[in-house]
């Protein structure tokens, strides 16, 4: 059994709680909070046994073995830090971390204390993205893809943490994150170029993100990322050999492979094949999960930084 602690008692950590019934060999033991309230407010909810009022006392808790961090990511690189040194396995929200020397360095101290450190990426651990994976080895070389996810996010709330540059806001991390972490799985040419263009925020981040990537066989992938306002959540693969349409890429139930339909089993709210394959990965003691390995993620965050860089958007602790 793998004891989990929280590291943030927020709507996403909810969301975890509530999927982590579905794994038979894991269980929250701990939560901790900035706020002694809000983690206790947690620990009822959801029947955990500890509340902690600060990050470090979870992480020198012999309760655990394991924590999911679900703070905003500019938080992230610290923490994880924090409690890979008292040698506990960390899932981390995405974005991992904020650029790539944060996630080196991330990547360093836990092959040095020998614990598991995993993106949670869970859209690569769904049924349907397993499929696809295999699938287009058949298909020859992708030639377009077409990979949109956005959401009105930002309201009438100028504190929103996600446009807040000292909280590392904006639609890349938050929200782009999914479309290029998911081109990333679905294609391994390397990048040729990257275009992208950029609407800010009064606040100084993206709140929309157009990407142009062009991969060294000439193949387009478009993405499209945004916090102001709803994209329509859909990929579309266009292979040499075939055609793949994924409705809601990031939560796929059902897909098209040349406008032949195929469903798939969607358990919970989504988080449950991640949690099995990272609880498996500890259990196998190895340090690196097999499908969202620490290559996966910096793959990702170094297309987000040359994407950061062509905007102009650099954040004020970076």
């Amino acid at each position: 059994m793998i004891r989990f602690g929280i590291v943030g008692a927020n709507g996403i950590a909810r969301q975890f709680a509530r999927d982590i019934e579905f794994v038979d060999n894991a269980r929250i033991t701990a939560v901790s909070a900035r706020n002694i309230k809000t983690a206790n407010k947690y620990k009822t909810e959801y029947g955990v046994n500890y509340a902690y009022s600060s990050y470090l006392e979870l992480a020198k808790s012999q309760e655990i073995d394991a924590v999911y961090i679900a703070t905003p990511h500019n938080f992230h690189y610290e923490q994880a830090i924090m409690f890979m040194k008292h040698k506990k396995h960390v899932l981390i929200e995405k974005s991992i971390a904020v650029n790539e020397g944060q996630l080196l360095k991330m990547i360093k101290v836990a092959k040095e204390n020998n614990v598991l450190m995993m993106e949670a990426m869970w859209t690569h651990f769904l049924p349907s993205s397993r499929y696809i994976k295999n699938y287009i080895k058949t298909l020859g070389n992708l030639k377009e893809a077409y990979i949109d996810f956005g959401y009105d996010l930002l309201g009438n709330n100028p504190k929103n943490r996600i446009i807040d540059p000292n909280l590392a806001g904006g639609s890349i991390l938050d929200i782009g994150v999914y479309p290029i972490s998911f081109y990333h799985l679905i294609q391994k040419t390397p990048i040729k170029e990257i275009n992208a263009i950029a609407k800010f925020t009064e606040s100084g981040v993206d709140a929309s993100c157009d990407i142009e990537i062009t991969d060294e066989n000439n193949a387009k992938i478009y993405i499209k990322s945004s916090i102001d306002k709803q994209q329509s959540k859909d990929a579309r693969l266009i292979y040499e050999n075939g055609i793949i349409e994924m409705k809601d890429f990031s939560r796929c139930k059902e897909l098209y492979i040349d406008g032949n339909r195929i469903d798939f089993e969607y358990i919970g709210e989504g988080f449950p094949h991640q949690i099995k394959s990272f609880v498996k990965t500890i259990e196998n003691n190895e340090i690196e999960n097999d499908i969202m390995t620490h290559e996966a993620s910096l793959k990702s965050i170094r297309t987000m930084d040359q994407i950061r860089k062509i905007i102009g958007l650099t954040y004020p602790f970076e």
